[in-house]
């Protein structure tokens, strides 16, 4: 039977990590929550109230820089993660109850992705799209390069769940207010920016060797301006056509929202890469 241990890597978030950590129980045989200096809102008393292990790291302003350091603290190979404003649905707490109970997993199979609908901040607003959120996977048959948007690549094949993960956060996870109106947003395209004026192995890594990025990355770097006409043009499309298959209604907020955030990637790219040529 496969042993799981569930990260989730925060900065406060008190209030949402106590609904995930409530809604979770069974999911994981271990608990680590990482925690971006200082612990301001005294997680740690939460945490381990539940068990868990709680480890303050180094301000870093995102969670992408600690989930290499979580893999390898991580007791179990078989790694759940969540971000503190997630928790399983019904369906998919029983299908992880069920993974925990089952045999191990064949070698070639890398992780398993599920439903991630979009949220308006009140509700969620899609059932079946997107569906390509990896949350539970093998951390020897995955790679990792910590820095925003950058989620890790699996080596060998991933399965696809019918179950849905439940994102609430605060406010809304698409649309334009969320990609200029969201400093999150605004500082991440800053930290891809820097990260890419770079080398990859700057960065926090997971079984990530090579000095020349990923290839979603490497196009940025190569010809970010034609990069940016295809994302802001082709991904829309793209985007589109997946929610009509998968039986949603395309909303331009939210088939638009990669392609608009990567379009300005690429134009923030392009512009610091000129000012240091200069």
């Amino acid at each position: 039977m496969p042993k799981v241990t569930l990260i989730v890597c925060v900065y406060g978030d008190r209030v949402p990590l106590a609904r995930l950590l409530a809604r979770s129980a069974d999911c994981y045989d271990e608990l680590l929550v990482i925690h971006d200096e200082p612990d301001f809102e005294d997680v740690g008393s939460l945490v381990r109230s539940y068990g868990g292990r709680f480890v303050l790291r180094p301000r870093a302003f995102g969670q992408e820089p600690h989930i290499p350091f979580a893999l390898g603290e991580a007791s179990h190979d078989w790694i759940l993660r969540f971000d503190a404003d997630e928790y399983p649905s019904a369906e998919l707490k029983k299908w992880l109850v069920q993974f925990r109970e089952a045999p191990e997993p064949g070698s070639d199979l890398s992780g398993y992705r599920c439903i991630w609908p979009a949220w308006d901040g009140a509700r969620p607003i899609t059932k079946r799209w997107p569906n390509n959120r990896l949350i539970l996977f093998h951390r020897q048959r995955v790679q990792l390069i910590g820095i925003p948007e950058q989620g890790p690549m699996p080596e060998g094949k991933s399965t696809k769940l019918p179950l849905i993960l439940c994102h609430e956060p605060s406010h809304r996870s698409h649309g334009l207010a969320n990609i200029f109106g969201k400093s999150r947003s605004v500082s991440g395209r800053k930290r891809i920016v820097d990260a890419l004026l770079g080398s990859p192995l700057d960065h926090p890594r997971w079984r990530y060797e090579s000095a020349e990025w990923p290839w979603h990355w490497e196009q940025i770097r190569r010809h970010p301006l034609l990069t940016l006409v295809r994302r802001l043009f082709i991904w829309p499309v793209r985007q589109a056509g997946a929610m009509i298959l998968a039986g949603e209604f395309p909303r331009p907020s939210l088939f638009m929202h990669a392609g608009i955030f990567h379009a300005l990637l690429c134009y923030d790219f392009w512009k610091a890469r000129r000012h240091l040529s200069k």
